[in-house]
Parts: structure tokens; sequence; C-alpha cells
């Protein structure tokens, strides 16, 4: 595979000025919420859901209701018999009206931060949890943050990570408790690993105004500007995002992946690592700022070819493999076959992931598990290298995959949406010459696309 710095064209830099915060019909979440009691009473035999969530983990109830902690902590339960209750604190019992269905809501004020008013509080959780029908005879399937294995815990079916007063209050009733959170996340059945039409086109537009974001930052570089002041180029609006912003220009940043811009100044030959995204998205570039390879220190000099073209060209092969019905497993082998190097890339993570409203569902690229690419799956390139005396290297960007059918009514119902994504796909088969699939629908107007210098953005790898 001959790799070569190439020049593509000027990405798209227009603003849209649009929400990415969707609240979805009611139909379409009682089926979400009649499916999830259907797949947990299936593998668990349970008659009821309790579903937790707080300001970070708020992806399951947001799934079921549309609505999203914002402050506090919630308590959703389900089952057959009796509509949904939510438990909220007191600065979501107002917003949690965006629920467009009919829900029983109660006050619990132990959700609230600490301080606020907690009248009448002390007996509320238990006697929800009793009417709602949860009693001795009941198995109640717990849905928190994750799921566990074998690995990390004996009794993982029975490993609860939601605060232990809910917990408790549900022990109370003597009813049989079982973590279910697989059933939303696991990559082989969970309920959040494939989209629908209207799912497809929140995450398409929120991979847009991310990966503008970002190339807005990139065009804005210049030598003596600092991280945060970099950072304003983002030019947030008031969407969600998914995680917090991380911009570095130092190796030790770069490295520790996750810090906040600071006050290092950029100079040719620095590291550049920038990290973004709205909710549903997330956009990353790791390289190093310079003009050519003269800016950069004589110990990396030869980066461009022990790290940076061995890196895209586990890149290009991660997205030529990609296709509906194939294992993430055997994606994994195809790259360690096809780019030997691989292994002395500093590869730590799994080579991808499945993201949803959260950032990372869970992963079909294992070595373990067959886990097979499914229509509607969105799935994130996120292969983070970070080798030995050399600095880090790192593309990320997002892709729904979609069958002939799905895409056809996906076009239908969104084709400003369809438009960019033809345009993506024009970039990486036509510029990039990435042979992807036609059955990927690239997110980010960056698709792929590794600008090792970064002073010009436009001046990336690509196969010829």
């Amino acid at each position: 595979m001959n790799i070569k710095e190439i020049t593509v064209p000027p990405f798209p830099s227009e603003k849209i000025h649009q929400s990415i915060v969707s609240v979805a019909n009611a139909e379409t979440y009682k089926k979400r919420i009649a499916d999830a009691l259907e797949s947990a009473e299936s593998r668990y035999n349970t008659t009821h859901l309790v579903v937790y969530g707080d300001r970070e983990h708020f992806a399951n109830i947001h799934y079921f209701t549309g609505y999203d902690p914002r402050f506090e902590e919630a308590l959703l339960i389900l089952s057959r018999e009796q509509e949904p209750v939510i438990l909220v604190g007191n600065e979501g019992w107002s917003y949690s009206e965006i629920i467009p269905y009919p829900v029983k809501k109660v006050l619990f004020q132990s959700l609230s931060l600490a301080g606020q008013p907690r009248e009448s509080n002390r007996t509320v959780l238990r006697k929800t949890i009793e009417q709602a029908g949860i009693g001795k005879n009941s198995v109640t399937g717990v849905i928190g943050v994750k799921y566990y294995v074998t690995e990390e815990a004996e009794d993982f079916e029975h490993t609860i990570d939601i605060p232990h007063f809910i917990v408790k209050a549900l022990e109370a009733t003597d009813c049989s408790i079982v973590n279910v959170t697989d059933i939303m996340i696991h990559p082989g059945y969970g309920l959040r690993t494939c989209l629908d039409i209207d799912e497809m086109a929140v995450l398409e537009l929120a991979g847009t105004k991310t990966s503008r974001s970002v190339y807005n930052v990139m065009t804005h570089l210049k030598p003596g500007i600092s991280e945060v002041e970099a950072s304003a180029y983002l030019e947030t609006d008031g969407n969600p995002l998914v995680a917090h912003p991380n911009l570095n220009f130092t190796p030790e940043g770069a490295r520790r992946g996750l810090d906040s811009p600071g006050n290092h100044r950029l100079c040719y030959g620095s590291v550049f690592n920038i990290g973004f995204g709205y909710r549903s998205s997330m956009v990353a570039r790791t390289a190093l700022y310079a003009r050519n390879a003269g800016d950069i220190p004589a110990e990396w000099a030869d980066i461009m070819e022990k790290i940076y073209i061995p890196y895209f060209r586990v890149i290009v092969q991660w997205y030529e493999s990609i296709r509906i019905g194939v294992t993430g497993k055997s994606i994994l082998a195809g790259i360690r076959e096809k780019v030997p190097e691989y292994d002395s890339l500093g590869v730590g993570l799994n080579p991808g992931h499945l993201i949803h409203n959260d950032e990372w569902t869970s992963s079909i690229f294992t070595n373990s598990g067959e886990y097979s690419v499914k229509n509607g799956m969105a799935i994130q390139c996120d292969i983070i290298a970070c080798p030995e005396k050399y600095p880090g290297v790192h593309i990320e960007d997002g892709l729904i995959m979609a069958n002939a059918e799905t895409q056809r009514l996906f076009g239908e119902k969104y084709p400003d949406n369809w438009k960019r994504i033809q345009a993506r796909r024009k970039l990486m088969k036509e510029h990039l010459n990435i042979q992807i699939s036609d059955e990927i629908l690239p997110l980010s107007d960056l698709q792929g696309c590794l600008s090792p210098w970064t002073v010009d953005p436009h001046s990336v790898l690509g196969v010829r």
C-alpha cells in the first residue's frame, strides 16, 4: 500500500445553528420500553426494570423518556402492569415535563443536590417501589452504568452499580435483583447498539457540528497561541457535550489524553492534540504542529516512516474492512495481518467502539467475543497510538452502517444530512482513495484525514 502526502479541498466551514437535543414521539418510547421489558424477561425472567441515571450516566433514561438528569439523579421504574414511574429531584421536577407520554412523577428529594429541601422524604422511595408492584415475588432488573463479566466479578449478574441506598430499598421488599444493563449496551444484542432513522439524523448532525468545530480550531492555530485561546475557536453553542473537551500542545498532555486546555503555547514542532464532541459524537486529532519535517526535533525525524505511515495503513485497513456481517474480531485480526507494525504502535484500547448518546457504549473490536457489524450500528474509528519515544497519533471519526433500504429511508426523510454524507464518501473514495463499503455513512467532514504536520490541515495522507 503506497501512502503519500496529498492535498484535499477545504473542508466545509459553514456553522449549522441547529439543536441536537431531540425528544422522540410517545410511540417510539413506548416501543423501546416494551422491547426492553421483553428482552429482560426473556434473558433474566424479570418482572420489573429499575433504570438509574445521573448527569454523567443519562443515556439509558434518556432513551426511554427523552429526559436527561442535568444536575441530579433519577430513577425510572418499568413494568408491564403499570404505567412508568419516574422519581426525580427538585430541579428535575419541571424539566421532566418534556416526557411525551403519561408517566407517574414522584418527587424524591434525596435525588437532589445536598443542602436542598428534604421535606417528607424519608419513606418516599420504599413506598414508590412497593406501589410499583415490586415485592418478594418480583425479579427486578437493574439498568445501571455497566454490566459485568467473569473477569471482574464472580457473581457478575448480581453486581449492582447504582447507589447503595436504592439497592437497600429494593432489598427491603425481598425481591430478587439482577444487573440487566447488558440489554441496553451489549455489542451482540443491546437495544442501544443499533439506531433508528431519527437517531441516525441526530448523530449525523452532531458529527457535522463537531467536525466543523475541530476544523475551525485547526485553521486558527498559529505560533504563540495558548491552549485555552485555541479552544475558544471551538465556538461551542448551547448544545450538550458528550465529554469534556481537551486541547493540548505538549507530549505529556497528549499522552494523558484527557487534559483540559491550559496555558501552554504552540510553536513549530509542538504536539497538537484535540478531542471534542457534541452529544452523540466525538472527533479527535493528535499529530505535530509543523510546516514540514524540518520543524520537528531530530529524535522524531523518522516519525513519518516509523509511525504516521503504518498508523494510516491501519486506518485504511480498518475502514476498508468494515461491512455489515463481519465481526470486529476478524477486522482486528486483518489489521494485525496486513499491518504487522500495529502492535508496536502502542494502541492501548480497542481499535474502535460503538457510540450512541453517550460517547462509548461498548465495543465489537475484541480478541474474545465474536460480535458482528449490524445495520444501524454507529461506530467510532478510535485508534489511539502512543508509541515509545515518539509523540502519539490519533484520528477519530464516527460512522453509521446502513443497508440499501435504510439508506433510502434516511435520504428521503433527511435530504440535507444525506447530501453531507455523500460529500464525505466522495472525499474518502476519490481523494483519500480509501475504498469504503457502500454501507458506510461517514459522520465527520474530516473523515479519515490524517494531517501529520497540522499547519496545513488540507495536506493529509492518502493512498496512491
